[in-house]
């Protein structure tokens, strides 16, 4: 099974994902998911393990276009993040682009994201700049 199938049947599970409940499930040693974590109380805690879970369930992507020798192809992130009234939960990307509430809840982290980064960094005229070139690649 892969990462993203070890993921799926957490969620299908528990009807959600979480970094608390991959760490949980992956607690036991028969787990598949065990040896991706670090267990030694005294170099990690359960806090470093959430972290852990957070980077397995980002590091999941879908491609959508595969690459070619002209095309780098293009993949999305398998989970996205969903902000919830207990924390941040992950749900499957198909099920937030079919979603219109997940959706827009997702849209709004985005645009919080982007002004914070535009309120720390948008005085910079690097950064504007930055922004721009970005922008006028993916126009093209």
């Amino acid at each position: 099974m892969s990462l993203r199938d070890h993921l799926q049947a957490i969620y299908d599970e528990h009807g959600r994902l979480t970094p608390s409940v991959v760490v949980d499930q992956a607690r036991p040693a028969d787990h598949p998911l065990h040896e991706r974590f670090d267990w030694d109380n005294e170099t990690a805690g359960e806090a470093w393990r959430r972290v852990q879970a957070q980077q397995l369930i980002r590091s999941v992507r879908v491609v959508y276009r595969e690459p070619t020798e002209t095309d780098p192809g293009e993949s999305v992130r398998a989970w996205h993040a969903v902000r919830q009234p207990s924390g941040h939960v992950y749900e499957p990307a198909e099920k937030v682009a079919g979603d219109e509430l997940l959706s827009r809840i997702v849209l709004k982290d985005m645009e919080r994201e982007w002004k914070q980064l535009h309120r720390r960094f948008g005085h910079f005229v690097e950064f504007v700049d930055l922004v721009r070139g970005d922008l006028g690649k993916e126009a093209s």
